[in-house]
This record gives structure tokens, sequence and C-alpha cells, in this order.
């Protein structure tokens, strides 16, 4: 009964805001003049025909583009998903007319790299540290932010967070006490935020 209790105020929309809305109000202090715009990847879609990567994942690589593109800099694309990444950013490049080519290095305009081995937060800023210079635009998902500007922060990167795919907002009426797929998913996201927030302070990193 009380296992069933904690499910059901967890799978809220109001709970799954609450708990997220920290992270994704979390305070930061811009750093440095970016050289290059660092994406956090989001995880494939396998099954997709076009855009390869998950839809949290497409946003960052959209963003990150975007930025890119306004700024004329270099967008380092860091996830295993590495050759969906890819197509994802090709994809968009050719349906926007952007005029983004595929480098090695990012002694270039508007060019983008794909990082491919990293499989974790931790090896994204480990990884990318080999191929970026030291100052970045970072672009993750808002609740994901914090936790990613600790560990690129730790590998000695200026960083000025640039974040997108917001999960809290909307008006709340009767349905939001009520347990759904978007209150579980918020709630579920923010505690394994929390839970890497932790392991950071307990491995000294924070």
């Amino acid at each position: 009964m009380i296992l069933a209790i904690v499910i059901w105020v967890f799978s809220t929309k109001v709970v799954g805001d609450l708990l997220i809305q920290p992270l994704e109000e979390w305070k930061f202090f811009p750093k440095g003049d970016p050289k290059a715009v660092v994406v956090l990847g989001g995880g494939e879609a396998k099954a997709a025909k076009n855009l390869p990567t998950s839809a949290m994942g497409t946003k960052r690589i959209l963003y990150g583009l975007m930025v890119g593109y306004k700024k004329e800099l270099p967008v380092i694309v860091t996830g295993c998903e590495g050759e969906r990444a890819r197509k994802s950013v090709e994809e968009i490049v050719r349906g926007f007319d952007l005029p983004f080519k595929e480098n090695n290095s990012t002694n270039c305009k508007r060019c983008f790299i794909i990082e491919g081995e990293s499989k974790d937060t931790y090896q994204n800023a480990l990884f990318t540290s080999k191929i970026a210079p030291k100052e970045i635009y970072l672009v993750t998902s808002a609740y994901h932010m914090p936790r990613s500007y600790f560990l690129f922060n730790h590998f000695g990167f200026k960083i000025t967070p640039l974040s997108t795919d917001y999960k809290r907002g909307g008006e709340y009426g009767v349905l939001e006490f009520l347990p759904s797929y978007w209150g579980f998913e918020n709630s579920f996201l923010a505690l394994h935020e929390y839970l890497g927030i932790l392991s950071l302070y307990l491995r000294g990193i924070l």
C-alpha cells in the first residue's frame, strides 16, 4: 500500500515538476569567451528512418547548430550515438541549407565534429577536453546542465551554459495530480541527476 502511494505521488506532474525545477533553474556564472559549441548527446532513436537521435538529443543538436551558426563557431557533438548523431546533423544541415561541413579539428568556422566514443557525461567531458578549446558554450537539457557544468569545469573548461529541452511547465489542473508518464519521467530524471551530483561530491569532483 505504501509503495503504491509512493509510486502514485512520484508519477504526478506536480511532484515531477517540483523535483526538476531546481535543476532547470540552477544559477550559473558564465566564464570566458567561447571558441566552440559543445553539444551533449541524448541517446538514439534506433528505429527512426530520419533524425535517428532521440527527441532530446535532436533538440540539443538543433540548438547547438543554431548557436554555432549565429556565433560562427565549430560545433562538437559528443556521445556514444556518434554515427546516428552525424546523420542527424547532416539531415538538419541539408534541410535548413546551413553552411556546416564536418571537420576533424576546431580550427574552422561553422563546422561540426563528432566525438562518438564517450558513454556517459564524465567521458563527454574527458574526451572533449582532448579536442576542444577550453572556452565553450555548453548545450544540454536544462535538468542535465548542473551535473554537466560541474564535470566540464572539473576538466578545466570555462563554460557559458546554454540550456534547452526544458521539461517543466504548463498550467496545473486536476490531471496534474494524477499519475502520468510525463510526471514519472520528470521524477526519474530529477532523482537520477541528484544522485549523479551526489556521486560527484563523494568522488571529490565537487
